[in-house]
């Protein structure tokens, strides 16, 4: 089936941009790109531990500047741009953490003006990697700049740009490290080395991929697919140009160093534009500098005539321009200014310079520039040897096949060769161009398919450099044998007579078809760090030819990590080896002359090794329970690790002070003889590897003897400072010694004892008491079979004397004064103090009686039992102690609370008495304590009815004071005696009280009456009588005869008499000022005492009346 293209040299359809030149940039012009690029390759390359995968974020590419550079010694114009972008992406792994990345990515370019040739390139990456949750865990994984420099540089774009044009560059590319990285060390080397690479305007149209995807700007309706090829006609790269916003749309690379980038156009910003909008209309500049050739081609070095117009945006002409004319191959520049028509024109020589961009069907293709300030204008010259007026020509050179083979598209063409199998479906494309600077005429195109059937299609009228594709699709036959087939396509000459060359009228596609490779090989098993063949070599290629391989290889990289490497054999055979065990795969890809492959796996399985491991001693023989240290020498020649390898070392039955996973182990034996310890090595993989060293133990003295006390508890006793013990008199206590020696000598040992003890056995064990304090000194010694002893083992025992222990005293009842106690104490000690030890009662703790220690310890009255009294009343202590040998001493106190008895009093006073005769009161009969009685006060109120001290109690006076007293009654009559009576409790008197009659002796009449009046008979009536006339006398006397005073003092004169009591009990209360009264020279009065003196003596006068105000308790 032919399919001819929906194009027409004559119509050409919206999407077609046609021829495109060289455009032009200015400072300031901007493309804002969707970008996206995958480090992988890079990072792989690097030996990074890391996974990232393809990261996003916009690009921003910049024109910086138009400058000059010295490029083959001519002064070329150039762009300095600058393409920046921030990318980040979370979930990436880096050295066993997972987190965001953050990277800052900058390509620094200069392009020649003329024809956009990269001249050079300097690639900075800031990459910084945060861990989840660990910011502070922050890494700085590189800061680096890769340079690129073309020499020459690299031509990309052969302008003018047309469908089908085919071009190839071959320059030298150098490339260096700079920066620094902590996970890129070392910087690879500086590289330098040689590109050859193929281009082909593929497509034309809207830019978007086999899959459908496109990009984000809303113009680009016309750009161009332009892909490149490697010399295996394998595509590299693509990129689709688009000359509407001067620059290209979308790209897609792999960079030399690693890099896959892809940029898709969203935004396009030129400057000095107007009617911009920017995602989808680049606007028009506002100024303009174009650039007119005399001719699009012509031949080498003949002139040429050049104008350069300057125009404002609606096209008028500016004049009085400057504008500099550039033909830079040839080192040619002039400046001319614009003249009414906006237009200079000069007229320059092409020369014969060649270019980066050959092509079958030009010599080369130059950039004539325009300059006027920073506006620029560029229009491409192509030279030709061999210009011809008419030549159609059917084009092998630009003819492709797209073969689907199994879903997978590949484009075919002369450099990669037209081959293909059984089964394969092909997309044919048979291009003509018109390569003569006629027009052709329409002719007839006759196409030939490999079956030899043919059909007959129309080609149009083609211009200059046009082209014209005729599609046909064709599918080979599953059963198609090996073959060369062809595909013609033809013109008919007759159309155009005056063609300069009929011989290429004619193309025929060579097809091959051929068979797929044949794999031959055997999966293979060796050891670790075995060199091991892996050996295709047998493979063939039924077609005839040779054959080559890829091995993929996959690997343990060292890091616990599996790493491919894919390396091109073209004997299809090669030496590899693994440091680790485990079953690996290889992806061969076995490739034959036609491109065709096939994959096929080889596994290979690793076995692992097991560790060297020995053991070494210093000592051969040792002493029983002496340390003995093994050396282990361990090594795993396969281990991840570098020499000696990870082998984990450890002894299965031995005690090592290193611990149990050790290679040095300090040990020994607890029993004489030939002792064997073995130690395992075990490697990364989990192979043991054993090895056993013997060493012989001697005999050794009994040691370490440990000596314990206990007691009759059965509780052990915690030795003291210096190993000493400490316990009290007569304590029973066992004491206990237990040696260590090899095991075979512990149950023949035998201990002696200072003590003058001797037992056999693995332990001893001894009573102990001692009976006296202090320190006490104990040995042992052990020996074993062999007589060999540990020498004596000393301790001390810090014996402690036991304080006497006493019962408390029981509570004592009040008792009387000289009431008589009975008490008995109980002290008690250890057994061997009880026969010396002083028991005794202290009865006046107040009074350091013996003048011996304290006042508390004397002993007056020795043992157990006490009996004793107190004549004075109060609060008496009384101490009993008990004190040892050693002078350790204990007591048990206990209060006596003696009470005051109060006096009895008896008195002996006459019943019936005269007046005016001596009566004698006696109260010497008085009872009280032993102590007190000579001490009594003894007071006499001699008329109980009669308050004579005022203090409103008639029957507390002091009228007379002494046990015996002699009294005068003044009167007849009944009187009432109290005789008060008190010892030391002066507030607490006793008394007692007797009525006497007295008579009255022979009275004269007026003495009756007085007596009546106021005497003991006194009668009522007579002194109310009597007491009513005296008022009235009184009053009458004063009214007549009342002197006024001289002074009021004379009112009121004062009489002084002498008391007629001793003084009342109310002045014990009273306070009294100044020092206390001296004694009279005679000394107290009879019946006073001093207690007296000091409180009342202040009231005595001589004839010894006073008052008492103190009642009768």
């Amino acid at each position: 089936m032919l399919v001819p293209y929906d194009v027409s040299a004559n119509t050409p359809a919206n999407n077609d941009p046609g021829v495109s030149d060289v455009p032009t940039w200015r400072v300031g012009d901007t493309w804002i790109y969707a970008g996206s690029f995958d480090p992988g390759d890079l990072i792989r390359d690097a030996g990074v531990d890391a996974s990232v995968g393809m990261i996003g974020g916009d690009a921003t590419t910049i024109v910086r500047s138009i400058t000059t550079a010295n490029i083959q010694g001519e002064e070329t114009l150039v762009y300095e741009v600058r393409q920046s972008a921030n990318f980040d992406k979370g979930g990436v792994s880096l050295t066993g953490y997972t987190g965001n990345v953050f990277i800052e990515y900058q390509v620094d370019e200069v392009r020649r003006v003329s024809d956009l040739a990269k001249i050079s390139s300097d690639l900075s990456l800031y990459v910084k990697f945060v861990p989840y949750g660990i910011s502070s865990l922050t890494v700085e994984v590189a800061d680096i700049t890769i340079s690129t420099d073309y020499d020459p540089m690299s031509e990309a774009y052969d302008f003018p740009l047309r469908i089908g044009e085919t071009w190839n560059t071959s320059y030298v590319s150098s490339t260096s490290w700079s920066g620094e990285s902590e996970y890129i060390t070392p910087f690879p080397q500086p590289t330098s080395g040689a590109n050859h690479t193929n281009y082909e305007v593929t497509d034309i149209g809207k830019p978007m991929s086999d899959i459908g995807e496109q990009i984000g700007y809303g113009g680009c309706e016309a750009s161009y697919e332009i892909k490149s090829y490697d010399d295996n006609g394998t595509e590299t790269a693509y990129e689709w140009f688009c000359p509407e916003v001067r620059n290209y749309a979308w790209t897609h690379t792999e960079e030399d160093i690693g890099l896959v980038i892809d940029f898709r156009l969203k935004q396009y910003l030129p400057v000095e534009s107007s009617g911009v909008l920017s995602n989808e209309d680049p606007g028009y500049r506002n100024m303009n500098l174009d650039v007119e050739l005399s001719s699009e081609i012509t031949a080498l070095d003949t002139p040429l005539g050049v104008w350069a117009n300057v125009t404002d945006s609606q096209g008028n002409p500016q004049s009085g321009i400057d504008v500099e004319i550039r033909h830079e191959s040839i080192g040619y520049s002039t400046t001319l200014t614009t003249q009414n028509n906006g237009s200079v024109w000069a007229e320059i020589q092409v020369g014969n310079a060649t270019d980066t961009s050959a092509t079958s069907i030009d010599y080369s293709s130059l950039g004539i520039i325009a300059r006027s300030g920073t506006m620029l204008g560029v229009a491409t010259i192509t030279l030709d040897e061999n210009i011809v007026g008419l030549d159609v020509v059917a084009s092998l050179e630009r003819a492709s096949i797209l073969r689907n083979r199994s879903g997978e598209l590949t484009t075919l063409n002369i450099i990669s060769g037209f081959n293909a199998l059984p089964g394969d479906n092909l997309s044919i494309q048979l291009p003509v161009y018109n390569r003569g600077i006629s027009d052709s005429a329409p002719a007839t195109v006759t196409i030939t398919d490999p079956n030899g059937g043919q059909i007959f299609k129309q080609l149009p009228s083609l211009k200059l450099y046009e082209q014209y594709i005729f599609e046909m699709n064709w599918t080979v036959d599953e059963n198609a044998i090996i073959e060369n087939q062809t595909i013609t396509w033809s013109i008919d000459s007759s159309s155009n007579p005056t063609d300069a060359d009929f011989s290429n009228n004619v193309a025929a596609i060579p097809l091959f078809v051929g068979r797929a490779p044949t794999f031959v090989a055997n999966n293979v098993i060796a050891m670790t760090n075995e060199k091991l063949l892996i050996d295709a070599s047998q493979s063939f290629d039924e077609d005839g030819g040779d054959v080559w391989c890829f091995f993929d290889i996959e690997y343990d990289d060292g890091s616990f990590k599996m790493a491919h490497r894919r390396v091109l054999r073209t004997g299809c055979y090669i030496n590899w080896t693994w440091i680790d065990d485990g079953i690996y795969d290889i992806l061969v890809t076995v490739t034959d002359d036609e491109g065709d492959s096939i994959d096929e796996l080889i596994q290979v399985e690793i076995l692992n090794r097991a560790p060297s491991v020995s053991i070494y001693s210093q000592r051969s023989e040792v002493k029983v329970e002496h340390p003995v240290t093994l050396h282990v020498l361990a090594n795993d020649t396969d281990s991840e690790e570098g020499w000696p390898g990870t082998v984990d070392v450890f002894w299965p039955n031995v005690d090592c002070k290193e611990g149990y996973y050790t290679r040095k182990c300090t040990t020994t034996a607890w029993e004489e003889g030939i002792q064997t310890f073995t130690a395992v090595g075990v490697d990364d993989d989990g192979n043991e590897t054993y090895a056993s060293i013997d060493i012989e133990f001697t005999n050794i003295a009994p040691h370490d003897v440990a000596v314990t006390m206990w007691n009759e508890n059965g509780g052990l006793i915690t030795p003291e400072g210096q190993m000493t013990w400490r316990v009290n008199e007569d304590q029973q206590v066992e004491l206990q010694a237990r040696a260590e020696d090899s095991i075979d000598d512990l149950s023949g040992l035998r201990y002696e004892w200072s003590l003058g003890l001797e037992t056999d056995g693995r332990t001893s064990a001894i009573p102990a008491e001692w009976s006296t304090a202090g320190m006490k000194k104990v040995l042992v010694k052990a020996i074993d079979s062999e007589d060999f002893d540990s020498g004596w083992i000393e301790r001390w025992v810090d014996v402690q004397n036991v304080q006497p222990m006493i019962d408390p005293l029981p509570d004592i009842l009040p008792v009387a004064e000289g009431q008589p106690i009975t008490l008995s104490g109980t002290a008690w000690d250890t057994e061997s103090d009880m026969s010396t030890l002083k028991v005794c009662w202290d009865i006046d703790p107040g009074v350091d009686s013996d003048g011996i220690g304290s006042a508390d310890d004397d002993c007056d009255v020795v043992g157990n039992d006490l009996s004793w009294s107190w004549q004075n009343a109060g609060t008496h202590n009384i101490v009993f102690h008990a004190t040892d040998d050693d002078g350790a001493r204990n007591s048990s106190t206990a209060t006596v609370e003696v009470l005051n008895l109060p006096p009895i009093v008896k008195i002996k006073v006459p019943s019936k008495a005269v007046s005016g005769e001596t009566v004698t009161l006696d109260a010497s009969a008085t009872i009280d304590s032993a102590l007190d009685i000579d001490y009594l006060t003894v007071v006499w109120d001699v008329d109980c009815r009669t308050d004579s001290d005022g203090d409103g109690i008639t029957d507390n006076d002091a009228d007379l004071v002494g046990s015996i007293v002699e009294y005068e009654f003044p009167r007849a009559g009944k009187f009432t005696i109290k005789a008060i009576v008190w010892d030391e409790e002066v507030m607490k008197p006793s008394s007692k009280s007797k009525v006497v009659e007295v008579d009255s002796a022979d009275m004269t009449v007026f003495e009756e009456v007085v007596q009546s009046v106021i005497g003991n008979g006194d009668n009522p009536f007579f002194q109310l009588l009597l007491i009513s006339g005296i008022i009235a006398v009184v009053l009458f006397l004063v009214n007549k005869t009342r002197p006024k005073p001289k002074s009021a003092w004379e009112e009121d004169a004062p009489s002084i008499e002498a008391p007629l009591a001793p003084p009342s009990f109310a002045a014990f209360d009273a306070t009294t000022d100044g020092q206390p009264l001296p004694l009279p020279e005679e000394g107290l009065p009879p019946g006073w005492t001093i207690e007296q003196w000091n409180y009342y003596g202040h009231q005595y006068v001589p004839d010894d009346e006073s008052r008492n105000s103190h009642g009768e308790m």
